[in-house]
């Protein structure tokens, strides 16, 4: 992977799908590729152990740093406030619940039940406290049956409800909440586009599912099932919304994407259709499957298979971010429950680009990178950071599920050592400024999503398939697990 300022896109055309590996042996070819024996139960489970005392140094310097706050930022030992509502605890419930960190859980359930909202922040992402905080005890309250987890997700649930936000003339919601008065609002960011975000508006509905399967009470999914059929109903022919949508009607203008503001679009068509077993959502996700194929598939000539993304003007940027490597875990999970098989195949191509993102001098992988003229990957200046993100981990994991290939365990150790080695400070586990730099030059601060998805993933991948069956559980984006059971929604 080459590191460069600037750089033009290729212009390149679609060849997937590509010819069979077996046939071409000159195609590139990424170290662990070949691992076909399977990891013994007695090395996978070392591996697990080591990812649960990750997840235990990441807890106990988040409680000597920073405890009560958002998120903590190992640079100076100390946290900052996003949400006000101490959300690296809260996000981390089920993966402290998986792990048997019993005494960890202990701690954050007392801190849990003196949570008020209303002391949280006043500019507060509606998506957001949704799929980290509503996710995270609707699935713990799933798994303990402990009354203060689904106390505190119908409090939630009703203040988003009775902030207003879905009193839209479309039912698309506003996107930000002020928690201190239970008002939402456009946001108020500078720069920040009036409009709400794609992902945002469509990646609600899980929750909002779950907790009205939980109460019985149906004002939480119709409002979420209105929002979601604004957009769907005002779909282009080709399936494919744009980023931005009009709170007014529901059209979608801006950049085609499956990265940042597009991505868990594509991800809640197709989960909607197994937690719920509607099928306007399997045939929306399928027909956009296709179109993604038909538009947005290209290869380069080391026979990496990557996303692009098509400007409002149509013009191809060959760029993917890493967001997108969601993508072939969604489409491994879809022939899990009946989707067409190339989904799966397209899936195992776009993995390896994943992959390949990961070949840095850190061994992590940068938020975005873009293939020039020559179909070569590089990484802007720019995009050269690291959140230790967990899409790709994720993929590996279902993919591993789906599949039983041994190099997809090979490879999220791999990950896993990287972050180990370049990510690991004193303070916990730092995102990164700089990936692919001789001596890693690290930001700072550790995303609640590394505790609640990244080493959750990391730990999963190593375990036994009885840990949350994907026949039976469906993840939320936040990798918070919901019980699929459709028939309680057709009643």
């Amino acid at each position: 992977v080459s590191t460069q300022s600037t750089g033009e896109f290729a212009e390149l055309s679609p060849p997937w799908p590509l010819p069979a590996r077996s046939d071409d042996p000159h195609l590139y070819r990424l170290p662990g590729e070949d691992v076909e024996m399977p990891i013994t139960p007695d090395v996978l489970n070392k591996r697990m152990n080591s990812v649960r005392d990750s997840m235990r140094v990441s807890w106990l310097r988040y409680k000597e740093c920073a405890w009560g706050s958002d998120k903590l930022h190992t640079d100076a030992c100390h946290g900052s406030t996003w949400f006000g509502l101490g959300l690296t605890i809260i996000d981390s419930l089920d993966t402290l619940f998986l792990m048997g960190m019993k005494n960890e859980l202990t701690e954050a359930r007392e801190f849990i039940e003196k949570i008020d909202y209303k002391t949280g922040a006043n500019n507060v992402n509606i998506f957001e406290i949704t799929i980290r905080v509503l996710g995270a005890f609707l699935t713990m309250f799933n798994f303990t049956h402990d009354e203060l987890y689904l106390k505190k997700a119908v409090e939630l649930g009703d203040m988003l409800i009775d902030s207003g936000a879905f009193k839209t003339s479309s039912g698309v919601p506003l996107s930000d909440i002020d928690l201190s008065t239970g008002v939402s609002h456009r946001p108020t960011c500078p720069g920040c586009s009036r409009h709400s975000s794609l992902s945002e508006v469509t990646t609600l509905q899980l929750e909002f599912n779950e907790l009205t399967r939980l109460t019985k009470n149906n004002k939480y999914k119709e409002a979420s099932d209105r929002a979601m059929m604004t957009i769907i109903n005002s779909l282009p022919p080709d399936h494919l919304p744009r980023i931005y949508v009009d709170v007014k009607n529901g059209k979608t203008t801006g950049t085609l994407t499956l990265g940042a503001r597009g991505d868990s679009y594509y991800e809640y068509l197709l989960k909607q259709w197994i937690q719920t077993g509607t099928q306007r959502y399997k045939d929306e996700y399928n027909a956009a499957v296709q179109s993604i194929k038909d538009k947005l598939v290209y290869s380069s000539r080391r026979g990496l298979t990557y996303i692009a993304e098509i400007t409002e003007s149509g013009k191809i940027n060959h760029k993917m971010d890493h967001l997108v490597c969601f993508l072939p875990g969604s489409l491994a999970l879809g022939t899990l429950h009946g989707c067409p098989s190339w989904h799966l195949d397209l899936g195992e191509e776009i993995i390896r680009t994943c992959i390949e993102m990961y070949h840095t001098k850190s061994g992590l992988a940068p938020e975005i990178i873009k293939f020039d003229s020559s179909s070569s990957l590089y990484i802007s200046r720019p995009d050269e950071f690291s959140l230790l993100r967990p899409e790709t981990v994720e993929s590996l994991f279902i993919l591993w599920r789906v599949t039983r290939k041994p190099k997809y365990q090979a490879w999220a150790w791999d990950i896993f050592s990287s972050i180990e080695r370049s990510a690991k400070t004193d303070n916990g586990y730092s995102s990164m400024q700089r990936v692919n730099n001789d001596i890693p030059i690290r930001k700072g601060d550790m995303e609640s999503f590394f505790l609640a998805e990244t080493l959750k993933y990391l730990y999963l991948i190593n375990g036994p398939n009885d840990i949350i069956p994907l026949h039976r559980y469906v993840f939320n984006t936040e990798a918070h697990p919901f019980p699929i059971k459709p028939s309680d929604f057709t009643a």
